[in-house]
Order: structure tokens, then C-alpha cells, then sequence
């Protein structure tokens, strides 16, 4: 997996491992989704969750850089999504 900052201080980059993070924030203090949340912890790259949810990946692009919420998706993607990850969809809400 890519790392979301240059600076990480994990070899692997997993952001949601970082002891720095905090639920609902990444290891710069700046928001992160759940669904960015839980697919790093799930190791996935974005383009690895849409492949397997089958979304598009400007979905997940734009849900985890604030663009969309999850609350307002349609049922089906949130299930795809919650799906892939192994999460309960409620989570991802």
C-alpha cells in the first residue's frame, strides 16, 4: 500500500496501525473516513476496494476525500463496499 505521507513513520505505510492515529483522524491530525479507516486497515489500495466491490473508484476517491458521504449512498453500494471490507455496513455509516 502506498503511503499516504512521505513522512510515515511505518515501513509499510498503514496509516490505520499508526500508534499517531486516532479513530476518525490520521497521524497528521487530519480527518479520515471510515471507509479510508477500514480499507487501509484491510490493506487494500482504492482501486483494490472498487475492483472488488465493483464500483467506480472516483466513488471511493470521492467519498474519502470528502466529496460524498456514505449516509447517502445507495444501499447497494454501501453494501458492496462494506462487503469487500468485511465490515457491517453500519460501520461505514
Amino acid at each position: 500500500m502506498r503511503r499516504k505521507y512521505a513522512d510515515c513513520q511505518r515501513e509499510d505505510g498503514d496509516c490505520s496501525l499508526c500508534s499517531l492515529v486516532n479513530y476518525g483522524r490520521d497521524c497528521h491530525n487530519k480527518r479520515i473516513t471510515k471507509l479510508e479507516w477500514y480499507r487501509r486497515g484491510a490493506g487494500l489500495a482504492q482501486k483494490d476496494l472498487a475492483d472488488q466491490a465493483g464500483v467506480n473508484i472516483r466513488l471511493v476517491q470521492k467519498i474519502e476525500g470528502g466529496e460524498y458521504k456514505t449516509e447517502n449512498l445507495t444501499a447497494k453500494n454501501i453494501l458492496a463496499l462494506a462487503d469487500a471490507l468485511g465490515v457491517d455496513p453500519h460501520e461505514l455509516i
